[in-house]
C-alpha cells in the first residue's frame, strides 16, 4: 500500500511517497517531491507497478502481450464476442507492427502512464493523427485484455488517447437517395457493356454495391466476402 507523508524541514515542505518495492530489503522504497501533485501522480504510477508476475511467466514484453491479444481476436473473440473478420485482423496486425517498431525499454508489467504518453508522442511524430489514434486504441485494447486476465493489475493506458478529429477534417458528405440510384444505374449499364472486359469487371463488383445499399453491412464485412476475390 502506497502512502504520502508531508515533511517540513530546512528546505521547506516536501512530500515523500512510500511504496512497495521488491528490490528494497524492507519491502518499501521512498521518493520525495516538492509538490503534492507530483507525489500523487507518482503514487498512481507506483500502484500500476504492483503487478503479479505474468501468468506462467509467458507474457513479459509488449510484443508478447500484443501477440496474445491478436490470437484472442482471431481465435476466440474479445469479451465473449465473435472472432474478428480477416479484414479487421489485417488492420490489427498492421497496427501491431507499428507498436512493435517502438523501442520499449521496460517489460510490460513495469510500464507506467508516462511510458504510454511517450509512446503516444512517438506515434504523433512519426505517423498521421488518424493512424496514431487507431494504433493507440488497439494498444489500449490489449492492455484491457491483459487486465481482464490478471496479467496486469491496472489500466496503465487509461485516459491516454489521441483525438481522432482535427480542424482540418472535412465533413462527411452522405450521398442522397437520388445519387445512390444513379450509382446503381451506372453499375447496371457497365455490367451490360459491349466491352467484354468492362462487362466482366462490373458483373463481379455490381452485387457489392447493391449489398452495401440494401444490407447495411459495414465495408470490412462485405469486402471480405469470397465473391469479391
Amino acid at each position: 500500500m502506497s502512502d504520502i507523508r508531508k515533511r517540513t524541514g530546512t528546505k521547506g515542505t516536501t512530500y515523500q511517497v512510500r511504496y512497495p518495492s521488491k528490490a528494497a530489503k524492507s519491502g518499501y522504497a521512498y521518493k520525495t517531491f516538492s509538490t503534492r501533485k507530483e507525489a500523487l501522480a507518482f503514487r498512481e504510477d507506483a500502484g500500476a507497478r504492483l503487478v503479479n508476475a505474468p501468468t506462467g511467466g509467458q507474457i513479459r514484453t509488449v510484443a508478447q502481450g500484443i501477440q496474445k491479444w491478436l490470437d484472442i481476436c482471431e481465435k476466440e473473440g474479445r469479451n465473449g464476442r465473435e472472432p474478428v473478420t480477416r479484414y479487421t485482423l489485417d488492420n490489427y496486425e498492421y497496427r501491431a507492427a507499428i507498436t512493435n517498431k517502438y523501442t520499449w525499454r521496460k517489460e510490460l508489467n513495469e510500464l507506467t502512464k508516462p511510458d504510454i504518453i511517450e509512446f503516444r508522442s512517438w506515434l504523433l511524430q512519426n505517423y498521421s493523427r488518424d493512424v496514431a489514434h487507431k494504433v493507440l486504441t488497439s494498444f489500449h485494447s490489449m492492455i484491457l485484455e491483459m487486465v481482464s486476465r490478471a496479467i496486469l493489475l491496472h489500466d496503465i493506458a487509461a485516459r491516454v488517447c489521441v483525438g481522432a478529429t482535427s480542424r482540418y477534417d472535412e465533413p462527411i458528405d452522405i450521398p442522397s437517395e437520388k445519387e445512390i440510384q444513379a450509382l446503381l444505374s451506372a453499375s447496371d449499364r457497365l455490367a451490360n457493356s459491349r466491352n467484354a472486359q468492362v462487362q466482366r469487371t462490373w458483373e463481379k463488383y455490381r452485387p457489392m454495391l447493391y449489398l452495401a445499399v440494401d444490407s447495411g453491412m459495414r465495408p470490412q464485412e462485405y469486402l471480405v466476402l469470397p465473391n469479391w476475390q
